[in-house]
């Protein structure tokens, strides 16, 4: 079943850049909201999306351990992150290691290029309806104002 408008995702990271591709891969059309390149965060360096901001590691790929075993599962769905953490993979004995600039970059070329995902860089200042709130700890304060409006709390 393909939704008529777009289902709207706010934010390029790791979580709304796969959610992004695969909806689209399932015959969506997404906007990905991003305000990078509008507005800057304190723990980014580029408007890239996917931009690893902490760690080059996605940790261990050991299937005998939760983390391990969480890729292997993603594997399986077809995950797009996992894909270009691949292509971008550096030694890290068992951990999923990757040159951070390679990585982003993967993401960054592939998301636009998705004839179902149109890329918009702005602030966004309210819930989207449909959609998906992927910005994790930096929400913008106008962002987190008014999910916390709407549910009250």
């Amino acid at each position: 079943m393909t939704l008529r408008e777009p289902l709207h995702i706010i934010g390029g990271g790791l979580v709304g850049s796969e959610a992004a591709w695969q909806l689209a891969q399932r015959d969506h059309d997404v906007v990905l909201h991003e305000m990078r390149g509008v507005r800057g965060t304190a723990a980014h360096r580029t408007e890239k999306l996917g931009e690893l901001v902490c760690s080059n590691t996605f940790t261990s790929t050991e299937t005998t351990n939760a983390r391990g075993l969480l890729k292997a599962e993603m594997r399986l769905l077809g995950s797009f992150v996992l894909d270009c953490a691949d292509s971008a993979r550096v030694p890290g004995d068992t951990a999923l290691s990757v040159d951070c600039e390679l990585f982003s970059q993967a993401v960054h070329d592939r998301v636009p290029a998705h004839p179902r995902i149109a890329v918009v860089r702005e602030e966004v200042r309210d819930m989207p309806s449909p959609g998906i709130i992927a910005t994790g700890p930096l929400t913008s304060d106008v962002l987190a104002e008014s999910v916390r409006a709407k549910l009250g709390v």
